[in-house]
């Protein structure tokens, strides 16, 4: 077989992660608005507070798998296949422990639920269900975790891609079964995604096997030194995911012990869609990773350094015109979306969501630069930064519901604060740090970036006041129309002309090869 080149490769990795993420999207744009009218927003709202819950669960498991991909790719592209395979049988064994870990302490929570929270009583039995498949879809994708790692390890994330749209699939389907067949509860999702991950598991294995069957699975290569050296560099991705919890995980369930259920349903759908932005630049991030991990090394830092630089306008370029649009026609696409929802929860939702999205004009520019702290293993400071940020937030937001009448807003905007500063002031500069390079070094994409957000959306928040879209059709041609004219104004705004011309010339190469 041909190899691909690092180009074309990293192409079909993004394009195969953003098909995945659009099914995955499109089934919770779909799902969403008929949940909420089935079931109501009350009860809609302990899907997302379980799916919090799986990620405080992430805050253990993480010590040990966050770091996995990254030592087995670095022997790996070392030559150092025997090492490799003691790191990968040394996981899968971990995981199978704490797996069994995680399903005796996930019985007792689920069992006194209603103990735990503010559950309304006649959805007792429902939650229990609900809660008892979410963590049972988490336990296994625990054990899945390592297997995706082959795909990583070869730089050929669109089989993890490929494997997340054919299980999206399967969901979506076992959802209208269910849906279609059976009276409507709150634990249906549940279980077509419990079905999806189980899927999820065994395509994951057979693909391990296939494209990297030198790296071996045997559990008497398992060795306690390197399971110690993976959670000693992985405690510190552990500490991150409670950093996260801290500013963002805890929403629900805040607002669920001080605000009641109710405002916790609002919280959920205002989350829905700022969250899949959120995951859009996570899975766009990611595709870098794996190419920034290789260079490492093999100690090509120069090489390292402007691909990076390049990764942040990349970002910058694809997200400026979503997070513009959604925040510029979010009020008319919410009117659309929820029919069933009166015009003051409307407001109340989209004034949430943009609050949510308010760290999201940071972070996008920078998520690649904070996988370097991965790559290079050098995660200590930025989870300390973020620690102190998640433990702030809680206290202010807690204090600012107490004592002000800002409430569920309270539980919205202050994360956003602090995610966004610590993106932009740290990350840039501690990333610039570790490549012992120029700490201004990467400020110029990024401020090329907010500049160009600023025009894009000032020419959205334009549009708008003159288009009435009172249907899915005008909405969405007004959302096509729009976004082109984005991205056709974010081009030059981005890419300086040296880029351009590099762009130009590599399509051209493609159309003569055509």
């Amino acid at each position: 077989m041909k190899k691909l080149s690092t180009s074309k490769q990293m192409a079909i990795n993004m394009v195969a992660a953003i098909v995945s993420f659009l099914i995955g999207t499109g089934i919770n744009f779909v799902l969403a608005p008929y949940l909420v009218k089935e079931l109501g927003s009350e009860t809609y709202g302990f899907i997302g507070l379980a799916n919090n819950f799986v990620q405080y669960a992430t805050i253990v498991t993480s010590a040990l798998n966050s770091m996995s991909g990254r030592f087995i790719s670095i022997e790996y592209s070392k030559g150092n296949i025997d090492k490799a395979s003691r790191y990968f049988s040394s996981v899968l064994v971990a995981d199978l422990i704490i797996a069994g870990v995680l399903l005796l302490v996930s019985s007792i929570i689920t069992f006194n639920i209603e103990f735990i929270l503010n559950v309304p009583e006649n959805l007792v039995d429902s939650v229990k269900i609900l809660f008892a498949l979410t963590f049972a879809t988490f336990i296994i994708s625990v054990i899945t975790a390592i297997f995706t790692t082959a795909a990583f390890v070869k730089n050929k994330l669109y089989i993890n891609s490929l494997r997340d749209i054919a299980s999206n699939t399967l969901k979506l389907l076992l959802v209208v079964i269910l849906f279609s067949f059976f009276p409507a509860k709150v634990y249906f999702l549940a279980m077509a995604s419990l079905a999806s991950g189980i899927f999820l598991l065994l395509t994951n294995i057979k693909v391990k096997n296939k494209i990297l069957p030198e790296v071996k699975m045997n559990f008497n290569l398992f060795s306690f030194k390197l399971v110690k050296v993976l959670i000693s560099a992985g405690i510190w991705s552990s500490i991150g995911y409670l950093s996260t919890a801290l500013n963002r995980g805890l929403d629900l369930l805040i607002c669920n012990l001080t605000l009641g259920a109710g405002l916790m349903g609002l919280l959920s759908i205002a989350n829905t869609v700022p969250h899949c932005i959120d995951n859009l630049i996570t899975t766009i991030a990611n595709i870098f990773t794996p190419r920034f991990t290789i260079l490492y090394a093999k100690g090509n830092t120069d090489l390292l350094v402007e691909e990076t630089k390049f990764s942040s306008k990349i970002m910058s370029f694809l997200m400026t015109a979503p997070l513009a649009g959604f925040i510029a026609f979010g009020n008319k696409f919410y009117t659309l979306w929820q029919p069933t929802k009166s015009p003051d929860e409307i407001t109340i939702i989209q004034i949430l969501s943009v609050l949510v999205c308010i760290s999201y004009l940071f972070t996008c520019h920078t998520r690649t630069l904070s996988s370097l702290f991965t790559v290079c293993n050098k995660l200590k400071a930025s989870v300390l930064i973020s620690l102190v940020c998640g433990v702030l937030t809680v206290i202010i937001v807690l204090l600012l519901i107490h004592f002000t009448p800002l409430g569920v807003y309270a539980i919205a905007g202050v994360s956003s604060v602090f995610i966004g500063l610590k993106a932009i002031v740290f990350v840039p500069l501690y990333a610039a740090h570790i490549l012992k390079i120029k700490l201004t070094t990467y400020y110029r994409s990024i401020f090329r970036g907010w500049f160009c957000f600023a025009v894009v959306i000032t020419m959205f928040i334009f549009i708008n006041s003159f288009v009435h879209a009172n249907s899915w059709m005008s909405f969405l041609l007004l959302c096509a129309a729009s976004g082109l004219a984005g991205y056709a104004v974010s081009v030059p705004l981005i890419f300086s002309r040296k880029e351009l011309v590099l762009i130009k010339d590599k399509i051209k190469k493609k159309f003569k090869k055509s």
